[in-house]
């Protein structure tokens, strides 16, 4: 409680689009069972669920850490962007979901090529305002933070960044499975392919190093020295970029996940 409590404080506009984006999470998840539409064999309420709970993860991140930059009016105009991308986003997603339809990948009628067309234009909106937002936790030298946690927060952004960069090159493929048709079995709930390539899986780690390497750098800055914690932080971000890229590579070559 004390920590939603705290994300409250720090930044209000993005705590409440996480919250907005679990409650609809819950939601959609209490009306699957009764949703029979299904999009590339399963429910189609699973894709706009997996997304709230996604955007609501990252709002709560942004709370956490844009609350460290000076620039208030900086972070107030990527606080509307954020918001204004992804209620798009959410909002395109669960539309299309709720009509039995693909929000991504749609070239079945002229206005589903159009909703992720602009899908498009507000992710990277947002994308280029969070390479600005990287910029600023460079440009910014004082930090009333450890050492060692600062350096995870801006390697998690770059990170982020580089890797969202990556979800825009499979936006521009006709599906994210390599060496079939998107669809068929998968892992459960997050519907992986086990047959072949998923581009899906190297963006998703990616994307949540904005979460896991920070969070590493906390834990190693509370256990170690200054200097021997960012060694220990940068081996470690290197061992899981290069883990990111291998799921990558995997995928490009049509072989599935496991």
């Amino acid at each position: 409680m004390k920590l939603i409590i705290e994300i409250y404080k720090r930044n209000l506009p993005l705590a409440r689009l996480g919250t907005a984006n679990i409650i609809i999470a819950i939601a959609l998840l209490i009306y699957l069972p009764f949703n029979h539409y299904e999009v590339l064999g399963i429910n189609s309420m699973i894709k706009p669920i997996k997304f709230a709970l996604s955007i609501s993860i990252m709002s709560y991140t942004l709370c956490w850490f844009l609350y460290y930059l000076k620039d208030k009016n900086k972070v107030k105009v990527y606080n509307i962007v954020t918001i204004i991308a992804m209620v798009f986003e959410q909002l395109a997603i669960t539309f299309q979901a709720l009509r039995g339809q693909q929000s991504h990948f749609n070239n079945s009628s002229t206005f589903g090529i159009i909703i992720f067309a602009l899908m498009g234009v507000f992710i990277l909106t947002f994308t280029i305002w969070t390479a600005y937002i990287v910029f600023l936790f460079y440009k910014q030298k004082a930090f009333n933070l450890h050492p060692t946690y600062l350096l995870g927060i801006r390697i998690g952004f770059i990170l982020f960044v580089l890797f969202s960069l990556f979800g825009g090159y499979i936006a521009q493929q006709t599906g994210h499975t390599v060496g079939g048709k998107d669809g068929g079995e998968g892992l459960f709930f997050i519907n992986w392919s086990i047959l072949f390539g998923d581009l899906r899986i190297a963006h998703f780690f990616g994307i949540h190093s904005l979460q896991i390497i920070p969070f590493t750098a906390f834990i190693f800055s509370n256990r170690f020295s200054i200097k021997f914690s960012k060694i220990l932080l940068l081996i470690f971000s290197i061992a899981y970029t290069s883990f990111v890229l291998f799921t990558m590579i995997q995928a490009l070559r049509g072989e599935p996940f496991i």
